[in-house]
C-alpha cells in the first residue's frame, strides 16, 4: 500500500502566506486584551502577552522565509515547521524574560499551533486548487458587456456604407478582442499585448464617440512586463460606460504605466459627469478584476478606485515580472 503524499509546504516568503501566518498572534492579543480589561493593570497584562507572542512570531516567521526553499525539499517539513516555531518562541522568551517555565510553555504551545496553522493554509491552497482556480477564472475573463457587442454591431454597420474599410476594422478589432476573451485563462499575457487590446477596443468606441474622445498613453515600463490576459481593456470599457460617454464636449481618458518599488503600477483616468453618484465607476468589471488579482497573487497585487473632483481613477499595483519565453 502506498504512503499518502504529503501536502506540500506553503510558500513562507509569500507576502499573503506571511499575513495569514500574523492574524493568530493578532486575534489572540485582541481576545486577551478583551479579558484583561478585568485585570487590575490591564494594560501590563496585555503588554506581557504581546512580550510572549510578537517576537517568537516575527522571528518563526523570518527564519520560515528564509529557510523555504531548504524545507521544500524536506520529507518531514511540517515537523521541521513546528521546531522553527518552537524554537524560536522558546529563544525569545528566555531572551526577553529569562524565565524557564514560560520558556517551554511557549514553545510547547508553538509547536502545537504550527501544525493548526498549516492545517488551515493546506485547506486554504486546495480550495484555490488550479482546477477551480481556472474555473473561476475562466468565468471571470468571460464576462463581456453585451451592450458592447451590439454598440460595436451598430458602429460598423453604420460605417458599412460610408466608410466600409473603417467598418472591416472594427470587426476586425471586434474579433480579436473576441479571441483573447477565449483564450485559456493561465495564459499570462504580457503589457504590450495588453495595450494593443485596449487601443482595439478604444478604437472601436472613438467611431461611436466620434472626435470628442482622446486617449492619452504614458507608458514608462518594459513591454515584456507580465500581466494577466484582459486587464487593461476592462479598465478602459469601465472608463466609457460609467464615465467618457456620459459626459458631454470633449473627453480625454488617461492611461499610465510604470514601475515604482518592484512593482507595475497601472493607472487609468476618465471624466465623470457632474451628477455621478459618489460610487459610480466601481461595478462589476473592477470587482471581477479585484477577484482576479487575488486568485492570480494574492496579497501581492492590488486595485484601488476612488473620484478625484470630476474625474476618476482606478490605479492597478502587482508584482513586475518578466515574460517567460514561450
Amino acid at each position: 500500500m502506498s504512503r499518502p503524499i504529503p501536502t506540500p509546504l506553503p510558500d513562507f516568503r509569500q507576502p499573503g502566506v506571511m499575513l495569514r501566518i500574523l492574524q493568530l498572534p493578532a486575534l489572540l492579543l485582541c481576545a486577551d486584551g478583551l479579558l484583561a480589561l478585568t485585570a487590575e493593570q490591564p494594560l501590563w497584562r496585555w503588554l506581557q502577552s504581546a512580550l510572549a507572542l510578537v517576537p517568537g512570531s516575527l522571528l518563526s516567521l523570518a527564519l520560515l522565509a528564509l529557510a523555504a526553499p531548504w524545507l521544500s525539499r524536506r520529507r518531514r517539513g511540517a515537523a521541521w515547521v513546528a521546531l522553527i516555531a518552537g524554537a524560536s518562541f522558546a529563544l525569545c522568551q528566555w531572551r526577553l524574560q529569562d524565565d524557564w517555565p514560560r520558556t517551554w510553555t511557549a514553545a510547547a504551545l508553538a509547536m502545537a499551533a504550527a501544525p493548526l496553522l498549516l492545517h488551515y493554509l493546506a485547506l486554504r491552497q486546495r480550495a484555490l486548487s488550479p482546477a477551480l482556480a481556472e474555473a473561476r477564472l475562466t468565468a471571470l475573463q468571460a464576462r463581456i458587456r453585451p451592450h458592447f457587442l451590439f454598440n460595436s454591431l451598430n458602429a460598423a454597420i453604420a460605417l458599412i456604407r460610408s466608410r466600409p474599410q473603417q467598418a472591416e476594422t472594427v470587426l476586425e478589432n471586434l474579433a480579436e478582442l473576441f479571441r483573447a476573451q477565449m483564450a485559456a485563462p493561465e495564459r499570462l499575457s504580457t503589457l504590450a499585448r495588453e495595450i494593443e487590446l485596449a487601443k482595439m477596443y478604444l478604437a472601436i468606441e472613438s467611431e461611436r464617440l466620434g472626435p470628442r474622445l482622446t486617449v492619452s498613453w504614458r507608458v514608462d515600463a518594459p513591454p515584456d512586463v507580465e500581466l494577466p490576459p484582459l486587464l487593461l481593456q476592462p479598465l478602459a470599457e469601465n472608463a466609457i460606460c460609467h464615465g467618457a460617454e456620459r459626459v458631454a464636449g470633449e473627453v480625454e481618458i488617461v492611461i499610465s504605466a510604470r514601475v515604482a518599488g518592484g512593482l507595475l503600477e497601472l493607472a487609468l483616468d476618465n471624466p465623470l459627469p457632474a451628477d455621478a453618484a459618489p460610487t459610480a465607476g466601481s461595478g462589476i468589471a473592477l470587482e471581477n478584476l479585484r477577484e482576479r488579482l487575488a486568485l492570480l497573487y494574492d496579497a501581492e497585487a492590488s486595485l484601488a478606485a476612488e473620484r478625484r473632483g470630476d474625474r476618476y481613477q482606478a490605479r492597478v499595483r502587482l508584482p513586475c515580472r518578466a515574460a517567460r519565453p514561450g
